[in-house]
């Protein structure tokens, strides 16, 4: 790891998204999906996964729903969200991925859950991540199928 890399992961912030990331989170997303999902999805899934996280349905999710982003320094290398009792949306910056701040994120809209009493949390996981929420706990469902491609319904057990 550079050194500048290095002195930004000591710098980790984490605070609400507002309309105005709208642009670097839809990019972040985005370019996560196509990086790591394309062992486990098809281009034609990662295409029409990407239009769900283009600017205007981020727009959107971020008036409807709290988000959380995470920066390194200035740089946003993360995001997580929570919807009624689902997890959504939960995204590290490929470069950044291994390294715990996948963990941290979903811990941190855990206990946002916890603290509006919501007894399970629910999630839709790819199937590339399936095994990173298997490791934190969650608990598989179903296999579910739609025009993004297949995902997998999960759930844990807050209070």
């Amino acid at each position: 790891m550079s050194r500048d890399k290095f002195a930004a992961m000591t710098s980790l912030k984490i605070r609400q998204a507002t309309v105005a990331d709208v642009i670097p989170l839809s990019g972040l997303i985005r370019r996560t999906i196509r990086v790591s999902n394309f062992k486990d999805y098809d281009q034609k899934s990662i295409d029409r996964l990407c239009t769900i996280f283009e600017p205007e349905p981020v727009t959107k999710r971020i008036e409807n729903e709290l988000i959380l982003l995470c920066f390194m320094g200035t740089e946003l290398v993360g995001t997580v969200g929570l919807r009624d009792d689902y997890l959504r949306s939960m995204f590290v910056d490929p470069e950044y991925q291994g390294r715990g701040l996948g963990k941290m994120l979903v811990a941190r809209i855990e206990e946002e859950a916890r603290q509006r009493a919501i007894p399970e949390m629910m999630l839709h996981s790819s199937l590339t991540a399936r095994e990173f929420y298997l490791a934190l706990g969650y608990e598989f469902v179903e296999f579910q199928t739609y025009p993004e491609g297949p995902f997998v319904l999960m759930r844990k057990t807050l209070l």
